[in-house]
């Protein structure tokens, strides 16, 4: 069985390499939602979740703003938010490319998979999409927008920690609601720490090196300075089981899971 699946997956390297995953795919998105930490845009016709991944002060589309974006899968553009970060992954440490970045975005997706409420809330189409967007409700203390602001929260944190791969410690990760002691400050300062705790006992029993992720998830990027004022927030956007109306986005969700299925095969030959 082992074996047989080793041949799959070379199979599936083999397309790839063909040049399936040779195109850039962009994406026009429209603001729909939000409140500079997370929200719902239109992409291409469809709305998504989406949360910042790029917590430097860059503007997020409100409603109406339109730009265009790249859209990666969520590992290949944790590197692209801005030039800054772009040059500091891949000229000065290009090593991080096979070290940090594969680490980082391998525990971001377990805590996405985890931590948001797939099972009692995110329905058949598995993007939330039929929960309430109204940013007027987003400091009420629910099951929804406590997951999804924590893991935003814990998103954004991982941004400020370019060089780190070691998660045994995270007591350098910021709680944003430190002192709050409203029901809802409460209740996510706790469930921040139960994800830190969690994350630093999975990475001292080496789970992350073996985890494959659950869900899918991949990032809108604008790729300019950081202080350039057409350097919209790079955001991540939940993509699991979302049909995507474009050919080129519904190649690139499609591709996700082989992309995925390549780097288990690497680890395995």
């Amino acid at each position: 069985m082992e074996y047989m699946k080793k041949i799959w997956l070379a199979i599936l390297a083999l397309t790839i390499s063909t040049g399936l995953l040779s195109a850039q795919v962009t994406a026009t998105v429209t603001g729909v939602e939000g409140n500079g930490f997370a929200g719902v845009y239109d992409v291409n016709g469809t709305n998504y979740w989406w949360m910042c991944i790029e917590p430097n002060g860059t503007p997020n589309a409100t409603l109406g703003e339109s730009y265009t974006a790249n859209w990666f899968w969520f590992e290949d553009g944790w590197d692209q938010q801005n030039n800054e970060r772009f040059d500091f992954f891949n000229v000065q440490n290009p090593a991080y490319q096979t070290t940090v970045i594969p680490k980082q975005v391998t525990v971001m997706t377990y805590v996405l998979d985890t931590y948001l409420p797939w099972d009692t809330l995110a329905g058949a189409s598995g993007r939330f999409i039929e929960q309430d967007s109204d940013p007027l409700n987003y400091e009420n203390n629910t099951d929804f927008y406590n997951s999804l602001f924590v893991v935003q929260n814990f998103l954004s944190e991982m941004y400020g920690k370019p060089h780190q791969n070691d998660f045994t410690d995270l007591s350098n990760f910021v709680n944003n609601w430190d002192g709050d002691v409203t029901a809802t400050g409460i209740a996510r300062q706790a469930l921040f720490q139960s994800i830190l705790d969690d994350v630093e006992g999975k990475d001292g029993v080496n789970h992350f090196d073996t985890y494959t992720a659950i869900h899918g998830y991949s990032t809108l990027s604008v790729r300019l300075d950081e202080a350039d004022p057409d350097n919209w927030q790079d955001v991540l956007v939940i993509t699991s089981f979302a049909p995507v109306p474009e050919p080129s986005g519904a190649l690139l969700i499609a591709c996700c899971g082989v992309a995925v299925m390549l780097r288990r095969f690497r680890r395995l030959a």
